[in-house]
């Protein structure tokens, strides 16, 4: 939860009282969770790659072969959509990556448990290594994940307050557009 807090998005209990909010304010929590989901996102997909890539030294492993080129050569193969199903479906995010300096802040949490410049070499690694690389970066993406979800909860119930304004009256179109 702290993460998107951090990001400027608003806490479950920062939701209370809603229907005191102007809309003005219920819009602008609302954007600012927005932001957040965009940056928990980008967090999450850092996190995912890196299991993906873990994942398949280890299927390399089990499968017997150790070429240190192999990981190269299959790299579009194994960071490609297959790896977890066709995509989630889910939401269309009003942003798209977020701003440069907070990528940079949000991929630091992801270099330190993997950095990039041991992503070629995973081959090198000793088993216990990967195993706990694996169960760190695992561990990261579940807690990006469940604060996600709980992100996506405050934001239902931001649009649910907007939308139960505009089907009472209490909002208008013809105000948004004066």
């Amino acid at each position: 939860m702290a993460e998107f807090e951090r990001a400027g998005g608003p806490g479950p209990d920062q939701v209370a009282g809603l229907e005191q909010m102007p809309l003005d304010e219920l819009r602008a929590k609302r954007d600012d969770c927005a932001r957040a989901e965009t940056e928990l996102s980008y967090l999450r997909r850092l996190a995912q790659a890196r299991i993906d890539l873990v994942m398949a030294e280890g299927q390399s492993r089990r499968g017997g072969r150790r070429p240190s080129g192999d990981l190269v050569e299959r790299l579009a193969h194994i960071l490609g959509d297959h790896q977890r199903g066709q995509g989630s479906g889910g939401r269309l995010p009003a942003f798209f990556a977020p701003d440069e300096g907070v990528q940079a802040d949000l991929a630091a949490r992801v270099e330190a448990v993997l950095p990039s410049d041991r992503l070629g070499s995973l081959a090198e690694l000793d088993q216990e290594v990967l195993d706990a690389v694996l169960g760190e970066l695992t561990a990261l993406e579940r807690e990006v994940s469940r604060q996600r979800r709980e992100l996506h909860d405050v934001m239902d119930r931001l649009q649910e307050e907007v939308v139960r304004r505009y089907r009472t009256g209490e909002a208008t179109v013809d105000a948004l557009l004066g």
